[in-house]
């Protein structure tokens, strides 16, 4: 995951260019299974994180697939798309 903080650092650090959604989800995913491991994280606690944390306003699909890759998921036991 140190990987993924160099990332949300330096695109969080450019002027004038449009943080990445998607990098930003992640990021926010990262943080909701480690500060909420009970009860589990859920998309809706990804997009509040996202919002206070990055200032980002993501999707419910984009929230809900930043956490299954963060878990690990995917295919059939991964969340509802959308």
């Amino acid at each position: 995951m140190t990987t993924l903080w160099h990332q949300v650092l330096r695109t969080m650090s450019q002027p004038g260019a449009a943080p990445d959604d998607d990098l930003l989800a992640r990021a926010a995913a990262d943080i909701a299974l480690r500060d909420h491991p009970h009860p589990p994280a859920d998309a809706e606690t990804v997009l509040e994180i996202a919002r206070a944390e990055f200032a980002a306003v993501l999707t419910a699909g984009q929230a809900q697939a930043a956490l299954d890759r963060a878990r690990g998921l995917t295919g059939p036991e991964a969340g509802p798309p959308g």
